[in-house]
């Protein structure tokens, strides 16, 4: 057979995929795979894979093509897609790849710049919009990037990008909210009270009295009920309420609630009524509402963030409406009934602001042992503002060895170093720890993680340079500075600071000159060490017995195929349990297993790990 397949057998794949037959499609594939390293049939079962939802096997097959072509921005966006429609946060480090790689590739530009967007961090993806704007020339990518310079308060480069981008001033929504941030709120309410005339949308009656009560509120006020009687606009509605709040017309604006309350009993709704009827007076019927509010979001557990300002808000009106000296009895009753993670330590943590520790320590250890991420980190909180550091270091460690997912290794190293540096400042164990879990997660942070890595190097170099290794510190300091955008500054201050106390200047990194030497200082073992190698073993990654089966044999045998595989593993299903390894593999970060493509006996298998 010839390297390349034939080309009407390559098309009918193809075709297959698009009719929606694509199981079909991957069997031709694979049958014309066989003695083929044709990279364009490779890719369409990794695509019908994907059609199917089959993310796991669409994933394995793309990282296996990625060995072949690492350089390849399409695959790595690909990966990208893959890994995000599971849910993996991996998939931004793959897209940032992308863009590395291919800086016009719309698609990684696109789901990049959703990443940093879907974080509430407008700032970093400014950059990213603006460079897909450009290359795309398409009109939602250029609101997306005006709408993103909006939110971060940039107004006039807002109106300019709009110029240059959109071609006009039109009276649209991105154009009038610029005009609002930009503080022309005339000009905005002119342009939008005209646009709302022409085309009887709520949206911009919304924008008109918004900018209107910026700088002429009685007639705001004026004007609201006015409209509130022919147009049933909850969001409109809403405003009032806010706005009549905000003049301290609290009576008024409880009966607008409760007309909001009768169309839409949204949770935060219903929390803006519990604060109006307290501040009307009416303490009992506050306290009912606030508690039925908190059993609803109890009962329900799908919002737990809404459930805990609701609790937040509840313990606030206790102490101003009853002077309690200790968590009162109905608070019990209505919060610390359910055994869920928001009101164990909600109730922890009430208990802690009475001065009661040792009953607000046994709620934040029942919340760590329900949840060991997000009720352990509240507990080790706590010990830490205790003075138990080593107590707490040892709950952190527990919680970072049984982190899986990235996004809670970083909320792990968020909790380590979102303290003072004094609170930090007896952990190196702990910082340590950090160090070695991101440096095998380095391939998959994506942006949010890679600067909570040079934070957790910022604060270990800090250590560090406390404790005299000023080697070590300078490690931390160089490797930060590769990771960080944000905090550069900190780390040429801690390297200075360094550089003073050191006697002895020896180097970190080995030196490659011209003719392949090693600078001096570097033969002597104080230059090249890799952060990610210190003192870590290679991680368990969980095996059952056939991977482990697997495994042992590749060792011994060091290449494979299918055919011996079914042999050794008592199953026909091989490359199941292949992709799965080299998913668990890929996941902690250790080469074990390279597929070679096909031969005379189904797939081959290669062993590259230790």
């Amino acid at each position: 057979m010839t390297d390349q397949p034939p080309t009407d057998a390559g098309k009918e794949a193809f075709a297959l995929y698009e009719a929606g037959k694509y199981r079909e499609s991957i069997d031709l594939c694979t049958r014309l795979l066989k003695g083929s390293d044709d990279t364009s049939l490779a890719i369409l079962v990794a695509t019908n894979l994907f059609a199917l939802a089959e993310y796991n096997e669409a994933e394995a097959h793309l990282r296996d093509l990625l060995r072949k072509m690492p350089e390849s921005s399409y695959l790595h966006s690909f990966l990208g897609r893959v890994l995000s429609a599971r849910g993996d946060g991996r998939a931004v480090a793959a897209y940032a790849r992308a863009v590395q790689l291919d800086p016009a590739n719309e698609e990684a530009l696109r789901a990049y710049a959703a990443y940093f967007s879907g974080k509430r961090d407008q700032m970093s993806a400014i950059p990213i919009l603006s460079a897909l704007a450009r290359v795309s020339g398409k009109k939602d990518d250029a609101r997306s990037l005006i709408r993103a310079l909006i939110e971060c308060g940039r107004g006039e480069e807002a109106l300019s990008a709009y110029q240059d981008l959109l071609g006009g001033t039109g009276a649209d929504a991105e154009y009038i909210d610029a005009l609002m941030v930009a503080g022309r709120h005339r000009d905005a309410a002119a342009a939008s009270v005209e646009t709302f005339r022409r085309t009887g949308d709520p949206a911009f009656l919304r924008q008109y009295l918004a900018a209107l009560s910026a700088f002429d509120r009685p007639q705001a006020l004026k004007i609201f009920p006015r409209y509130l009687g022919d147009i049933s606009d909850n969001d409109l509605l809403f405003d009032y309420v806010l706005l009549l709040t905000s003049e301290g017309r609290c009576r008024e604006a409880l009966e607008a609630c409760e007309r909001l309350l009768a169309r839409s009993p949204h949770p935060i709704h219903q929390l803006v009524a519990c604060e109006l009827i307290a501040a009307t007076g009416q303490t009992e019927l506050a306290r009912e509402c606030y508690e039925a509010l908190i059993r609803d979001g109890v009962a329900g557990m799908d919002d737990p963030e809404t459930l805990e300002m609701s609790v937040a808000a509840y313990e606030q009106f206790l102490r101003k409406a009853y002077s309690p000296e200790t968590v009162p009895a109905c608070y019990l009753e209505t919060v610390s009934r359910d055994p869920n993670v928001v009101s164990l330590t909600r109730t922890g943590l009430f208990y802690a602001s009475f001065g009661d520790m040792d009953t607000a320590r046994d709620w934040l250890y029942r919340a760590y042992r329900l949840d060991f991420l997000n009720g352990g980190i509240e507990y080790a909180r706590f010990l830490a503002r205790q003075g138990e550091t080593r107590e707490c270091e040892k709950i952190l460690i527990h919680i970072l060895t049984n982190t899986q997912r990235t996004a809670d290794l970083v909320k792990v190293a968020e909790a380590v170093i979102g303290g003072d540096e004094e609170s930090g400042a007896g952990r190196r164990r702990l910082l340590d720890a950090l160090v070695r879990r991101f440096s095998t997660e380095t391939g998959h942070l994506g942006p949010e993680g890679t600067e909570v890595f040079a934070r957790v190097c910022l604060r270990a170099a800090g250590v560090a340079l406390a404790g005299g290794d000023y080697v070590r510190c300078k490690e931390y300091c160089l490797h930060g500075l590769d990771l960080s955008r944000t905090c550069t500054d900190a780390f040429f201050d801690v390297i200075w600071r360094c550089k003073e106390a050191t006697v002895a200047e020896l180097p970190v990194f080995p030196f490659e000159g011209r003719g392949g030497g090693v600078a001096a200082g570097a033969s002597a073992g104080t230059a090249g060490t890799d952060l990610s190698k210190n003192d870590v073993e290679e991680p368990d990654l969980g095996l059952d017995e056939r991977e482990t089966a697997l495994v042992a044999f590749l060792r011994q045998h060091r290449e494979t195929n299918e055919e011996e595989l079914r042999k050794v593993l008592g199953t026909r299903r091989v490359s199941g349990v292949v992709n799965r390894l080299i998913k668990k593999a890929n996941d902690a970060g250790v080469p074990l297993i390279e597929k070679q493509g096909m031969g005379e006996h189904g797939e081959i298998y290669v062993y590259c790990g230790k």
